[in-house]
């Protein structure tokens, strides 16, 4: 009579006497990835109910909504939103580094008048450094990803790149100050961008802000070469993404914005 063969399970265990094991190295990754899921979820799960307790449930007003008499609700840090977000690099979302965001806020707030509205479009790490800091009543988020909607509803606008002229009517022309890092690299998505851009800045005095990458420099001239979104200016800002290691530069529509970024905001605030 034949014998019954062990299973893979029986044979596995005569031979090996226990389960394989993850490299010790391996697994203290492991872990900590999950760690760091678990505080992203709780985190966002905390400011979502947060919002839905102050704001009620899927609440997004458009600026004609806000009253910006209001102040902006306190706004969490660069290092808290990096927790709670986790990035979506099918969105090619990539943070910047928390003391390049707070730079790059100061330097904004450094050319910004108390009444300009300002704009974040596609940026939501500086749009978050900028309302930590100064809690901005006429400050929006234009943004595809509806997950930032609970970091402020009253101010986030959902932003869908293949619809660049649908946005808010209040945002029309008046738009003082506009900051903008195209996710994707190419002609397309900037001239996308563009096409919002020249309708929203306002074509008396409107400032456009654009960091990207400077293999994307030669489409930026074509793109942004006209009034009221340039010529566009290098300027002396040094970009940190943290996690890319392409070469990111800054550039600004303005007379004078090559030295945007030069000076200690600080210190041209407290001269302003």
């Amino acid at each position: 009579m034949l014998e019954e063969p062990e299973s893979p399970r029986s044979t596995y265990s005569t031979l090996s006497g226990s389960p394989p094991a993850l490299d010790p190295s391996t697994l203290s990754i492991l872990n900590s990835f999950i760690s760091s899921r678990d505080q992203e979820r709780a985190l966002f799960n905390q400011l979502a109910e947060q919002t839905a307790l102050t704001h009620g449930i899927g609440v997004e007003a458009s600026p004609e909504d806000v009253n910006e008499e209001e102040i902006a609700k306190p706004m969490l840090s660069v290092d808290e939103y990096r927790v709670a977000f986790g990035e979506d690099w099918q969105l090619s979302q990539f943070w910047y580094s928390t003391d390049f965001a707070t730079y790059l806020a100061r330097s904004i707030r450094s050319i910004a008048k108390p009444t300009d509205r300002i704009a974040f479009l596609c940026c939501p790490t500086a749009f978050v450094a900028f309302q930590h800091e100064y809690s901005w009543r006429k400050a929006h988020l234009l943004e595809f990803d509806s997950r930032f909607s609970v970091l402020d509803p009253k101010r986030f606008v959902h932003y869908n790149l293949d619809e660049p002229d649908v946005f808010p009517e209040g945002l029309r022309g008046k738009v003082d100050i506009a900051v903008v890092d195209p996710p994707f690299l190419n002609e397309v998505t900037n001239r996308k961008l563009a096409t919002t851009l020249r309708q929203i800045l306002n074509p008396e005095q409107g400032k456009l802000i654009v960091i990207t990458s400077t293999s994307v420099e030669d489409v930026l001239r074509q793109t942004y070469s006209e009034h009221p979104l340039g010529p566009l200016r290098r300027t002396v800002v040094e970009v940190e993404h943290g996690q890319l290691a392409n070469d990111f530069a800054c550039w600004g529509s303005w007379d004078g914005a090559e030295v945007f970024g030069a000076a200690d905001p600080m210190d041209t605030l407290q001269a302003s």
